[in-house]
Formats: C-alpha cells, sequence, structure tokens
C-alpha cells in the first residue's frame, strides 16, 4: 500500500496458499513479543505482531485454531493454516475489536519494523531489540506506540 491512511489492501497467507488474508486499515504498529509462548510457537527468539482493526481483517480457508488462556485469564486464539501449520494471525479476549496479524506472512514484509517489544523480561540476551519501546511485560495503554508507528518512516514504506 502506498499510504498507510489509504484504503489499499494488504494481502498475505500461509506457505501453501490454503489461507490467505487481506488488510484494509492500516496497522496501527508492529511490535516483536519475547514471551514464551511466542518462542515456543516460532521456535525462534520471538514473535512479530501487527495489530488491526478487525473490520479491516478478512481471510479464506479454514485455520486451525489454538486456544490458550493466558495468566490474566483472557483467552489468546492463534489461527494456523491445517495443512503447512502457518502461524497468520491472532485474536485475543483483551483487545476483542483488533486482529493481531502475523507480519512476517505478508506477501510484502519488506517494510515491517517493529517499534515496541514486549515480555521484554523473557527475552533471549542477544534477541533484545533497540527500539522505541519496550516492556517487560505487556503494557497498559498502546497510545505512545501507535504515536512512535504514525510518525516513524516506517509507513512510508508500506507498499
Amino acid at each position: 500500500m502506498a499510504d498507510a491512511d489509504t484504503s489499499d489492501m494488504m494481502t498475505g497467507g500461509c506457505r501453501c496458499g490454503q489461507i490467505r488474508y487481506a488488510v484494509t486499515t492500516p496497522p496501527l504498529f508492529v511490535m516483536a513479543c519475547h514471551c514464551t509462548d511466542c518462542q515456543q510457537q516460532t521456535s525462534s527468539a520471538f514473535s512479530l505482531g501487527m495489530p488491526v482493526d478487525k473490520d479491516g481483517f478478512s481471510h479464506t480457508g479454514d485455520p486451525m485454531v489454538m486456544t490458550k488462556t493466558a495468566d490474566s485469564g483472557n483467552e489468546s486464539r492463534a489461527f494456523r493454516c491445517p495443512t503447512c501449520a502457518v502461524w497468520t494471525h491472532t485474536t485475543t479476549d483483551g483487545s476483542p475489536d483488533m486482529v493481531i496479524v502475523r507480519p512476517s506472512t505478508l506477501d510484502d514484509a519488506r517494510w515491517v519494523e517493529p517499534v515496541a517489544q514486549i515480555f521484554a523480561r523473557s527475552a533471549l540476551p542477544w534477541a533484545k531489540l533497540d527500539v522505541p519501546h519496550s516492556y517487560d511485560e505487556e503494557f497498559d495503554d498502546p497510545s505512545e506506540i501507535v504515536e512512535t508507528f504514525r510518525s516513524s518512516p516506517i509507513r512510508a514504506r508500506i507498499s
């Protein structure tokens, strides 16, 4: 998309193509999550998340859903392709109006750059990122992160 404020669409999907999705609203921001659940789900040091408005997200295919109850009591649902097991998006009880897209599954992810990291307390020592916002756990209010992303040059790179 040329400008994050347009209604142009970002598309993405799983590795085998069975799950496809479209995002028609601008992302709020991109973050890295170092929680141990994300480390296990990705077999890596962290996951990337890109919150978007639920009304601006649609998908095709029939993903399998893996549900987990967090320490907060909120449920988190990870949507994965039943064939290739790629994790495309997440929904949570804590943010019912959002879908957290896994931006590495975008068709064009070259612009993706996190402006925040959460659960830094669980980060592998070599994996802590030099980002404007870092939280040992979750954040209560994303407004500062949203503003950082909106005013960053990252937005101009969204294609």
